[in-house]
């Protein structure tokens, strides 16, 4: 789990190779990111990265959600996918460190759940 961790913040960082379109200014961040995450996943060959890929999606997905009281199947689908993105630098600069903060606040808290080192759980 800690590789899928620390795929999440590499992942994040790259770029996508979506066409560019312009995004709404009034695009949800939440919703935007969203959208991103599921452009990445779509196009990642390795399964490890398009698994965190898809992590990340689900949590844009919950966010924009629980903010908006929207549903995610009426604002993503293949005629509104390029406007969601946008310009994919953008997209970039403003999710990536939304994703890596996430993942690093994830690996924390799995760490944490770790038996110290020589205790084993008994079961």
């Amino acid at each position: 789990m800690k590789r899928t961790a620390i795929a999440l913040g590499l992942i994040a960082s790259a770029a996508l190779a979506a066409p560019s379109a312009q995004a709404q200014g009034t695009t949800d961040t939440n919703l935007r990111c969203a959208a991103w995450a599921l452009v990445a996943s779509a196009q990642e060959q390795d399964q490890g990265k398009r698994r965190a890929l898809g992590f990340m999606m689900t949590y844009f997905v919950g966010r924009y959600e629980q903010g908006t009281g929207g549903k995610i199947e009426k604002q993503i689908n293949p005629q509104t996918i390029q406007g969601l993105v946008g310009d994919v630098e953008e997209a970039n600069k403003l999710c990536a460190p939304l994703a890596t903060d996430f993942s690093t606040r994830l690996q924390a808290m799995m760490d944490g759940m770790q038996p110290p080192e020589g205790q084993t759980q008994g079961r």
